[in-house]
């Protein structure tokens, strides 16, 4: 049986499709097959694990299209696998928004297909489609759901707004040379939102893994972000051996 894992953003921009590509890698550098699925329209996850800027399959263009969603999967590597969101327009970002409102539980009826393939399922969600996020995090349903957020005022005043949602944060881009950093840090630790345990430093390498269409940590062992990131993928294995062993203690 397959763990699912979805990364959300707390707001635009901090990091999601990057970090999902290099915890999928890292986890399939601890000997795990992992299929990441991108759920975010932008369609850039791929480009992480080499695919050409002009592929245009996926999972969603083939829903549009009438076609074999299985089709759209992609092998990076000998069980690392990838089903991308597929190029699509926004009044066709739109339509599946909407089909998904009439068929949330999509995801779940896929999921057993998958559940014998595969160790990890990692979701890129977006931060805004509705419908997109919940046929994965309420109706599939996710086993770690997770926020992605940089530690920085903008992020910590979404976070405050949203004081019901008990996702786990993952914080990205922490610089603790920055007195700002260290101070929401802080504040998060004491009194915040669930917090998970290994936060991700900021580091070029990220930029520049991107750039060699590369998962980081694939050619960048050395980098700070990196190693967090290996240490980020023994936190979700230890995760979900708690989480098994809570559901055996189940009545």
């Amino acid at each position: 049986m397959s763990t699912t894992l979805s990364l959300q953003g707390v707001r635009g921009g901090v990091g999601v499709t990057t970090m999902s590509a290099a915890l999928g890698h890292a986890l399939h550098a601890q000997g795990e097959r992992v299929l990441l699925v991108e759920c975010n329209p932008d369609h850039l996850l791929g480009l992480h694990l080499g695919l050409p800027a002009a592929e245009a399959r996926g999972w969603a263009r083939a829903w549009l299209d009438g076609g074999d969603w299985r089709e759209a999967a992609f092998e990076a590597m000998p069980g690392l696998a990838l089903l991308p969101y597929g190029l699509a327009g926004d009044a066709e970002v739109a339509e599946v928004e909407e089909r998904l409102r009439r068929s949330p539980r999509l995801w779940a009826e896929r999921l057993p297909l998958l559940a014998t393939q595969f160790d990890w399922i990692l979701f890129d969600l977006p931060q805004r489609l509705d419908a997109h996020v919940d046929a994965v995090n309420q109706h599939a349903p996710c086993a770690l759901p997770l926020r992605l957020a940089t530690v920085d005022p903008g992020c910590h005043v979404l976070l405050q707004r949203r004081p019901h949602d008990a996702r786990r944060v993952l914080c990205n881009r922490y610089d603790p040379a920055l007195a700002v950093q260290r101070d929401l840090m802080q504040l998060w630790i004491d009194g915040g939102p669930p917090l998970v345990p290994q936060p991700l430093h900021e580091d070029a390498n990220v930029a520049a893994a991107l750039a060699r269409k590369r998962p980081l940590g694939a050619d960048a062992d050395g980098a700070q972000a990196a190693a967090d990131v290996a240490s980020l993928a023994v936190w979700c294995l230890a995760e979900r051996g708690r989480l098994r062993a809570r559901a055996g203690r189940a009545p």
